[in-house]
């Protein structure tokens, strides 16, 4: 094998980001008020869904679902674990990623300091 058989041709497809590379816009931060809350809403929509997993009646992985995307508003971390658990399933990422963007305007919309 020669140099030029081994060293792989730069097209598109090599050039392009990884599915899970993030670009994260900036978004205006919300009070930090409203950051307490969404993190303990969050943190109990979360607990309530691991207790969901086991009782009846309580959808258990839809409530982790909204519990982690209300904390992913504030906190980039759960956004990127979030983003990565999700990978697989585009359709759903895409009405998170929603939500997440309908959520922050609509807070930033009631408590914007004017």
């Amino acid at each position: 094998m020669s140099r030029r058989e081994e060293q792989p041709l730069e097209t598109e497809e090599t050039q392009r980001p990884l599915p899970l590379e993030i670009r994260i816009e900036p978004r205006p931060p919300l009070p930090f008020g409203v950051r307490v809350g969404i993190f303990i809403a969050g943190w109990l929509l979360i607990l309530i869904g691991v207790a969901g997993l086991v009782l009846p009646g309580i959808q258990g992985i839809f409530t982790i679902l909204a519990g982690a995307a209300l904390l992913s508003l504030d906190n980039e971390l759960v956004y990127r674990g979030l983003r990565r658990l999700l990978a697989r399933w585009p359709h759903l990422w895409r009405r998170v990623e929603h939500f997440r963007e309908r959520s922050h305007d609509r807070l930033h919309g009631m408590f914007h300091r004017k």
